[in-house]
């Protein structure tokens, strides 16, 4: 999306809710009577959404796990839910979102004024780009404009469509290759865990400080050369302001410190679901204006003060709704 030119007033609030209380609204949709709690939220939502006080858009975890769900009477009730109250709208994926985070870093560092952007530049209504910006040119094909034209003209009936009309063999197979790849990704983490155990919390997160540098350091390059820093090349910028990068980038932030209060949890292997629900709350806390999630990572993200280093209230009740959206 270029710009959210109906996302609502400059107050408007952003709530995002993981896949449970999704799940919950769906539930309170089909069956009011057996769920009045969740119907009443459900209908304080739908008219904070008509009235343009609210956003709620989804996160690309939220398509994968209503996707992967086998039941199709289940997968309509959440999708239907989901498209119809988020309209579509998704947070911008990892890659989109670094890229703006390191360069208003690095242009803050040099006392650079802010690029000009729209208020809800994180937010998209292409589906597409809650992984990656359909431009993107590491794409391995191209998508073709044609179609992103057509899904802005109707972002909610191509997102539902997507989530009920992808052929069957298409979407196991995508299932099993991400829970491969997170499997494989959970090993290695393991790994790590267990060399750096007997660190001391300062160097650990200098550790992990260092390996998200040297891990992504040709693309920290990239970003930081668009960020139009007159008369200092990219290198020394590198040299000066490599923990400026990870402290002030609120995805790098997130993840070191989310990472950090996982592996002191030594007692507790690291699961498949921490992967995404790390790189949902990288996504959405520095975002949004209320984050309704579970309480593992509710409980993490509080003890790492990411409440209130972002302003964000973060809470595993989604009643408390109806205290903040009055």
């Amino acid at each position: 999306m270029q710009a959210n030119n109906d996302a609502g007033p400059s107050n408007v609030a952003v709530v995002y809710l993981d896949q449970n209380k999704w799940i919950a609204l769906a539930r309170a949709v089909k069956y009011p009577a057996e769920n009045p709690k969740m119907r009443t939220v459900l209908e304080l939502l739908v008219e904070k959404r008509r009235t343009g006080q609210v956003l709620l858009p989804l996160a690309s975890a939220n398509i994968y796990e209503t996707q992967k769900t086998e039941n199709l009477e289940r997968r309509f009730d959440v999708a239907y839910c989901q498209t119809t109250l988020s309209d579509a709208l998704f947070f911008r994926g990892r890659h989109k979102r670094l890229e703006v985070e390191i360069i208003d870093a690095i242009r803050t560092a040099y006392d650079l004024p802010a690029l000009p952007r729209e208020q809800h530049w994180f937010l998209s209504d292409v589906f597409l780009e809650a992984t990656s910006e359909w431009d993107d040119p590491r794409l391995a094909e191209a998508v073709p404009e044609k179609l992103v034209a057509a899904i802005r003209g109707a972002p909610k009936e191509w997102l539902f469509r997507y989530i009920m009309e992808t052929p069957e063999t298409i979407r196991a197979a995508a299932v099993r290759s991400f829970s491969a790849g997170s499997e494989a990704l959970r090993q290695s983490v393991e790994e790590l865990r267990a060399r750096d155990a007997n660190e001391g919390l300062s160097m650990r997160r200098k550790i992990k400080n260092a390996r998200l540098m040297i891990n992504e350091l040709e693309l920290i390059r990239t970003f930081v050369a668009k960020a139009g820093v007159p008369d200092v090349n990219v290198d020394d910028i590198l040299f000066r302001h490599a923990r400026t990068i990870m402290n002030a980038t609120p995805t790098y932030f997130i993840e070191r410190e989310i990472t950090l209060r996982l592996d002191a949890q030594r007692d507790r292997p690291i699961h498949e679901n921490d992967f995404r629900d790390m790189q949902t709350f990288c996504t959405v806390v520095p975002y949004a204006d209320i984050v309704v999630a579970e309480k593992q990572f509710t409980s993490l993200a509080c003890q790492a003060g990411l409440d209130r280093k972002f302003g964000t209230v973060i809470t595993p009740d989604l009643g408390e709704l109806t205290e903040r959206l009055v």
